[in-house]
């Protein structure tokens, strides 16, 4: 309206006609002849409904661009929620065995159950608040793996190997806290069976600033049970999925009475 009116008092103000033939978007005028009188209102009505099409696609948009934002942001809150859940799951088989663990040694007045208790303090330590940030370096998660195996010696038959090597570690490195636990627990949960003849474990972890390699092999007793790896390595599948995608190679090898877990991922 307000362009309608100005329109109206250039003819008036320059007592001209050679603005009739002309909206605001150099088109002919749209007015009736029966309505010439209005001429200058319909002579914006082009115009106005440009910038009323344009303002509504432009609010669409907007609409669009909000509603893809917020579900990102559900998506993001709810990965955040599962990688907690999944961190947080440490196996109550571990607990259950260190405990045995303990109470055996108690009985015994070992020496080593004081340095045991603070050995277990130290992961449930590690889990609960060192793995709260997205990634830490690669020597915090040796350590772990190390304390962890260092427990787990216990329980081992005497006869038991186990090795871990780990080569062109640098403190630079990053990568997510607590991924490689669940297959070294795995490969302890099963391959320290004492009526499987010698078992061992061999560990080996190789990584630079550009990429890990991990891998874990054990040997293991067939039984009649399929669950062998069981929510360990779902934890592990499920978490590379969410924080490597198309980043990462998780291969899982059974051969007769051999296990073999590797992993790689591009840092």
């Amino acid at each position: 309206m307000i362009t309608g009116y100005y329109v109206q008092w250039l003819y008036v103000r320059f007592n001209t006609n050679e603005l009739s033939d002309f909206t605001s978007l150099a088109a002919t005028s749209s007015a009736p002849a029966s309505l010439e009188k209005y001429s200058s209102y319909f002579d914006v009505y082009p115009g106005m409904i440009i910038i009323m099409a344009v303002m509504a696609m432009g609010y669409s948009l907007q609409e669009y661009v909000v509603r893809v934002k917020r579900n990102e942001q559900i998506q993001a809150q709810q990965r955040i929620a599962e990688l907690s859940v999944l961190k947080s799951q440490i196996s109550p088989h571990f607990l259950f065995n260190v405990l045995n663990s303990l109470y055996a040694l108690s009985l015994k007045k070992s020496e080593e159950t004081p340095d045991v208790i603070l050995k277990l303090s130290d992961i449930l330590r590690y889990s609960l608040y060192e793995s709260q940030p997205k990634e830490i370096s690669i020597i915090n998660e040796i350590h772990i793996l190390n304390t962890y195996i260092d427990i787990e010696r216990l329980r081992m038959p005497a006869n038991a190997e186990i090795s871990f090597h780990h080569t062109e570690v640098k403190d630079s490195v990053k990568i997510a806290p607590m991924l490689l636990l669940p297959l070294v627990e795995n490969a302890f949960k099963h391959g320290t069976d004492s009526t499987i003849g010698v078992s061992y474990i061999h560990i080996n972890l190789c990584c630079n600033d550009h990429s890990l390699v991990f891998t874990c092999t054990n040997n293991f007793k067939e039984t009649a049970r399929k669950d062998y790896g069981g929510i360990g390595i779902e934890n592990i599948q499920k978490r590379l999925q969410l924080l490597y995608p198309s980043r990462h190679v998780f291969k899982i090898k059974k051969d007769k009475n051999i296990f073999s877990a590797t992993l790689e991922i591009k840092l």
